[in-house]
């Protein structure tokens, strides 16, 4: 049985799969060895809209742009524990990969996926493979957390997978509020990316768990 410090550091591990979940609709990426896929051009970043009142049209385009990194820490609070980890995220239209270090990390924790598999690495460790993130947060832990819903969540933005009960706005518009499938997010922070704003500061709740991520830079493209 897994110690509760082990626990936790599944638990920020299958948080950042969440984040690059819908990374597994992407090209597969090819074994070591073998050779490496012809890269395509970077798409153009759709321009944002002045003001965010025609917010599911907001939604959708910023829900398709498809190339960024974010790095940031990501703190965690369990019942009986709590902790943080550093990420590094990076995401291309065909593959993704995350980094992760701090205490909980344990040093070097690697996140990788594409359409065929994701897989979890840690030191010293044999690598953890599945077929989805959600397989592999099973397979780590033996439960989940609303994975596809996260990776939208930490741009500002609803899951289009489920309805929102409840959305509160900022005066430009932007998302300060948002209740879906049973957890409570609120964004307090915002900066300008290219021009879009993208939170720098979310806090995502559901009874005993509390997941803080600060965004210290987003890069799009």
């Amino acid at each position: 049985m897994p110690t509760l410090f082990s626990s936790a550091r599944l638990l920020i591990c299958a948080v950042a799969i969440a984040l690059v979940s819908a990374c597994a609709t992407q090209t597969s990426v090819p074994p070591d060895g073998q050779n490496t896929p012809v890269l395509e051009a970077p798409k153009p970043i759709p321009k944002a809209p002045e003001r965010l009142t025609e917010w599911d049209n907001y939604q959708q385009v910023l829900g398709n742009i498809d190339q960024w990194q974010v790095q940031g820490k990501l703190g965690v609070r369990l019942p009986d524990n709590s902790g943080s980890v550093y990420f590094n995220w990076k995401q291309r239209p065909h593959d993704f990969a995350i980094h992760l270090s701090g205490p909980l990390g344990q040093g070097t924790t690697w996140i990788r996926g594409d359409d065929d598999r994701v897989s979890l690495e840690q030191a010293d460790q044999p690598p953890i493979f599945a077929a989805t993130p959600e397989a592999l947060m099973n397979k780590s832990l033996g439960w989940w957390l609303p994975i596809s819903q996260l990776y939208y969540w930490i741009r500002g933005i609803a899951s289009p997978d489920s309805v929102a009960t409840e959305q509160a706005h900022f005066d430009d518009g932007s998302l300060q509020r948002l209740e879906q499938d049973g957890w409570q997010l609120e964004y307090s922070r915002y900066k300008t990316v290219s021009g879009w704003p993208l939170p720098t500061k979310v806090i995502a709740r559901q009874q005993d768990i509390k997941l803080t991520f600060i965004i210290k830079n987003w890069k799009l493209q």
